[in-house]
C-alpha cells in the first residue's frame, strides 16, 4: 500500500469520532437554519409586493412595515412585564399590504372578506378594511393573530405583542385623561396599571373629576415614562411627533368631530358618541394623505354594557379610530399637548 495513503487512513480512524461529531454537526446546523427560516417567515408582520423602503427617516426603534405605504411597529421593549402574550399578535396592515402566517393552517373564520390568499402559500393580501380575529397553527402551535387593516393607507405608531388600547368603562367618572396615561405607560413600557389606579393617585382635584395636563404628566412620571409638552401651530406639527415614533395626547372639544355615517362597527371614520364635551384621545397614526389621524378614544358609546364592538367580536368601538386632521386641529381646546417619548 502506498505510504502515504496508509498514513492517511491511520490519521482517520485515530479521527473518527471527530469525524462522525462534525457530521452530525453539520446536520444539525442545516436543519436548524431551515426552521429558524421558517420560523423568520412566519413572524413577518407585513410585507409589500415592492418591498421598497420609504423616503422619509424612520425612527430606530419603530420597524418599517413595507407596502403600498408604509407603517411604524413599536419593537418589544426589554423592560416589557407579563402584559405581552408570546400567543397574541396584533398586526397592522395598509390595503394592498401582505402578511406571511407561515406554513401552519390559517382558520379566517367570518373574515376571509378583508383577506385573498395568494396561491398555496401562507402569504395573504389585504383587501378590504376591518379589524379581524385569526387562528393560525395548530396544537400547541395555535396562536391568535388580531389584524386591522386601515380604511386608507397610514402610518401607525403601534405594538405588535400588545394590545394597548383602554377604555374608560367602568372606572368611574371623566377618567378620559387617565385612561390614555394608562395607555402610554402599556405602550411604552408594556406594564399594564388599571385605570383605575391611575385616577386613585391624580385624585379629584376639580369637583367635576376634570384632569390637566399637568396631572397627566405627573402620573406619567410617576410611571417612568418620558414627555414632553409642544405647543402645535399646525396639524403637520402633530403628524411630526408621530413621525419621530411617539404618541400624543390631544384635548378636543369633541362635538367639533363630525358624527359617523352609518354604522360605526363598519365606517371607521367620524365620532361614534353624542356627546360633545371637553375630552382627551390619543393621536397614534395618520392616514399618508393627511387627511385623517387615527385615534384611540377610550370613550364608551355604550355606558351600560360597553358591549360595541367590531366584526372580530373583540376590538372595542373607540380603537383606531378616524378623525378628519382639519376638524381635530380645530377641535383642540389648547395647542398645548403631550407628546409621549416612552424613552
Amino acid at each position: 500500500m502506498n505510504t502515504n495513503l496508509a498514513s492517511l487512513l491511520t490519521f482517520l480512524r485515530g479521527r473518527k469520532l471527530q469525524v462522525i461529531s462534525l457530521s452530525v454537526s453539520l446536520v444539525l446546523g442545516t436543519a436548524l437554519g431551515m426552521l429558524t427560516a421558517n420560523a423568520l417567515r412566519a413572524t413577518v408582520a407585513a410585507r409589500g409586493a415592492g418591498d421598497m423602503p420609504g423616503k422619509e427617516s424612520l425612527h430606530p426603534r419603530f420597524a418599517a412595515v413595507k407596502g403600498a405605504s408604509q407603517s411604524l411597529a413599536r419593537t418589544t421593549n426589554p423592560r416589557s412585564t407579563a402584559a405581552g402574550d408570546p400567543g397574541r399578535r396584533f398586526i397592522t396592515l395598509n390595503p394592498g399590504d401582505t402578511v406571511d402566517f407561515g406554513d401552519g393552517p390559517v382558520s379566517l373564520g367570518a373574515h376571509g372578506a378583508l383577506l385573498h390568499r395568494i396561491g398555496l402559500s401562507g402569504r395573504y393580501r389585504a383587501v378590504s378594511s376591518g379589524h379581524a380575529a385569526i387562528t393560525v397553527g395548530r396544537g400547541k402551535q395555535k396562536h391568535q393573530v388580531y389584524l386591522f387593516i386601515s380604511p386608507v393607507p397610514s402610518r401607525h405608531v403601534s405594538r405588535e405583542d400588545i394590545d394597548w388600547y383602554k377604555t374608560q368603562y367602568g372606572t368611574g367618572i371623566a377618567n378620559c385623561g387617565p385612561a390614555l396615561v394608562s395607555m402610554a405607560i402599556l405602550w411604552a413600557h408594556g406594564k399594564d396599571i388599571p385605570v383605575q389606579k391611575i385616577r386613585a393617585e391624580i385624585g379629584y382635584p376639580n369637583d367635576d373629576g376634570g384632569t390637566s395636563f399637568d396631572d397627566l404628566g405627573g402620573s406619567l412620571g410617576r410611571h417612568g415614562v418620558s414627555y414632553r409638552s409642544p405647543t402645535l401651530s399646525s396639524a403637520r406639527d402633530l403628524s411630526n411627533i408621530l413621525d419621530r415614533g411617539h404618541i400624543a395626547f390631544v384635548l378636543i372639544q369633541s362635538g367639533a368631530i363630525r358624527k359617523v355615517e352609518g354604522d360605526p362597527t363598519v365606517n371607521l371614520v367620524g365620532r361614534y358618541y353624542d356627546d360633545d364635551e371637553g375630552h382627551y384621545v390619543l393621536v397614534k397614526g395618520y392616514s399618508l394623505d393627511r387627511d385623517y389621524f387615527v385615534v384611540y378614544d377610550p370613550y364608551p358609546v355604550d355606558w351600560e354594557s360597553n358591549s360595541m364592538r367590531y366584526a372580530d367580536e373583540v376590538t372595542m368601538i373607540g380603537k383606531n379610530r378616524y378623525y378628519s386632521a382639519q376638524q381635530l386641529f380645530s377641535a383642540l381646546k389648547t395647542r398645548m399637548v403631550i407628546e409621549v417619548t416612552g424613552d
